[in-house]
């Protein structure tokens, strides 16, 4: 199984540096955001399996010929004791090392996440619990039945999820309703509805726990801004199927804090939900806003789902392989 090994190391090192350095400058991005977030989940899930498999497939070739036999063997012999037959196998200390490395790394990518995830969840609920206290429900009929409006000077707009859409709220500051008119208004309100209808939050969280858990790797650094990127795309796509291009131009230039996908940034952050990384507006997003870009063609988009799902099936195959 080492050629195996072999192969998804060098997919692993392929999805870790240069596709993400391609595929962050990409133009075609703005031109189907939702595909091209497709394609970024796929490289993730793709390379972190790829990247914890390679090490584990090593140090399970000399079990035998395949993953699932090679580890039916090492769990039997290892509960038996029989340290012999691990000798005659010619088991060496490195395929234990390399074993040991991949299921530590594999530990480590679902740990950071559970602790991002709590981490996020108590500082959501924290701002929740803050919201309630400091805010009051925007009149009915007005605003949309789960908008909150807090007394500040400062044109803010903000969600914040919960655990399902009835859960979750809007907030808006006294500022904000006095700079925007009522079709810019809403046009920001569309584009926050949006955030919680699609649960970018979700997007936005995963992709911070992969960047928490392997920092230096360059795949997890384009892959967190381009998400955050991404998601602002598809909100201001959901705001505008709603409302006219030029109100939503005109809502983001008045307002000097706009809000970001809910969940975004750091889960420490005293800011709505991390709402500062994503907040920003990029060259490529806004250019989009100004210039509407062609859509990708249907084949273009076809090709990009494909390359997806065989990003999430090459890994999948190699380490089902018998």
């Amino acid at each position: 199984m080492e050629p195996l090994a072999l192969l998804l190391a060098a997919l692993a090192v392929i999805l870790a540096i240069p596709v993400p350095k391609l595929l962050h400058t990409a133009r075609f991005r703005t031109r189907s955001p939702w595909a091209t977030m497709l394609l970024w989940q796929a490289i993730a899930l793709a390379g972190g399996l790829s990247m914890v498999g390679a090490p584990i497939v090593y140090g399970l070739s000399p079990f035998g010929s395949n993953v699932p036999q090679a580890l039916s063997t090492a769990v039997r012999l290892t509960l038996d004791e029989d340290y012999s037959a691990m000798a005659g196998l010619q088991v060496h200390p490195w395929h234990l090392f390399c074993l040991c490395l991949g299921l530590l790394l594999g530990g480590h990518l679902l740990l950071t996440l559970a602790r991002t995830y709590a981490r996020v969840l108590s500082a959501r609920r924290r701002h929740r619990q803050l919201v309630d206290l400091l805010s009051t429900p925007a009149p009915h009929g007005d605003h949309g039945a789960e908008t909150q409006i807090i007394e500040h000077d400062a044109p803010m707009a903000y969600c914040l999820p919960g655990r399902t859409n009835a859960s979750s709220i809007t907030v808006l500051s006294r500022g904000l309703l006095n700079t925007l008119s009522e079709p810019e208004l809403a046009a920001v309100i569309a584009h926050e509805q949006t955030h919680l209808k699609q649960r970018h939050h979700l997007l936005t969280m995963a992709f911070e726990a992969w960047y928490r858990a392997l920092p230096w790797l360059p795949t997890t650094r384009y892959g967190r801004e381009a998400v955050l990127e991404l998601t602002e795309m598809l909100a201001d796509e959901g705001a505008m199927a709603e409302h006219s291009r030029e109100d939503l131009l005109r809502s983001l230039a008045l307002s000097s804090s706009e809000a970001g996908a809910p969940g975004a940034g750091s889960p420490e952050d005293t800011k709505p939900l991390g709402a500062g990384a994503s907040s920003e507006i990029t060259g490529a997003r806004l250019q989009r806003l100004l210039v509407p870009a062609r859509p990708l063609s249907r084949t273009a988009v076809t090709g990009l789902v494909s390359a997806s799902l065989a990003l999430l099936a090459v890994p999948t195959g190699l380490l089902l392989l018998r």
